[in-house]
């Protein structure tokens, strides 16, 4: 009991000196003492920045005083309608030129933009595509017309498809609104969190069929590399279910060869951009 008093003694005697003994009042001096003590506590605290880093600073702090006082500060408002705003931001830009070190919790089936994987995959020959019940769609590669299953009906040839509609640019819009979270009206469309957990889980499952493709999944984690290299990131720790990939007829390879495809891209990777520091693969399951 004695010790624990003491304890408490020790711990806020400190306190006591911020307090004018006459008055009660706290002293600025005292105040601001203690808050430096806790800065330089803090990691890179008691770094001293060079003249360019603090006109650099001062310069940061300049840009963030001016977002903040602007009519739609991004923070305030839902990500779906910042998005473009933080896209146009000067310090998004100025962040995105500066070294970020690790990226150390990226799942396999969101490494790549959703726009790739329509302008790029999609367009690929041999991929089909289904429509489901539940308003959703199936991806597949095949060199034949895919047999019917329970939740796909009717394959169709996305070649053939896109030149009966006429519109690929309409298309490919309705395509990637299956392939992602992004509305206009998240208010609305999102009421609760069941409702965004079905569409996000409905999105996952519609790209499995392009990225598990063997062809597609070396240039899709080829191309999520060179994404995050882009924003200055050198290593990456990905999460994966490790997946069962497909070949165009048909052959499945199992989790050991996904495995090795992520090791010989990535060495690969390293050797087109030696500044890239490599990436670890982190088991995961479904929750």
């Amino acid at each position: 009991m004695v010790s624990s008093i003491c304890k408490a003694v020790v711990t806020y005697v400190p306190l006591l000196w911020i307090v004018r003994v006459t008055d009660g009042m706290p002293d600025p001096s005292q105040r601001d003492l203690l808050m430096r003590q806790e800065a330089s506590r803090q990691t890179g605290g008691r770094w001293a920045l060079t003249a360019a880093e603090q006109k650099l600073d001062s310069y940061l702090h300049r840009l963030k005083e001016q977002e903040m006082s602007a009519a739609q500060f991004p923070p305030a408002i839902h990500f779906f309608k910042a998005k473009p705003l933080i896209q146009k931001s000067s310090i998004f830009k100025l962040l995105q030129k500066m070294p970020k070190g690790a990226a150390l919790h990226i799942h396999s089936s969101s490494l790549v933009s959703v726009e790739w994987l329509v302008k790029n995959v999609t367009y690929r020959p041999h991929c089909y595509i289904c429509f489901t019940w539940d308003n959703s769609v199936r991806f597949l590669f095949s060199d034949r017309q895919p047999f019917p299953r329970w939740d796909c009906f009717y394959w169709q040839l996305l070649q053939t498809l896109r030149a009966k509609i006429g519109d690929p640019a309409g298309f490919d819009n309705s395509l990637m609104q299956h392939l992602t979270l992004f509305t206009e009206d998240p208010d609305g469309e999102y009421p609760n969190q069941d409702v965004v957990w079905e569409k996000f889980e409905k999105a996952f499952i519609a790209a499995a069929g392009l990225i598990t493709h063997a062809p597609v999944l070396r240039d899709y984690f080829y191309k999520g590399l060179e994404e995050l290299h882009q924003d200055n990131i050198m290593y990456l720790e990905l999460r994966s279910g490790l997946s069962r990939t497909y070949e165009l007829d048909g052959t499945i390879h199992d989790k050991v060869w996904t495995l090795k495809t992520f090791q010989e891209v990535t060495k690969k990777f390293i050797t087109d951009h030696p500044d890239f520091l490599g990436t670890r693969i982190i088991i995961s399951v479904n929750r």
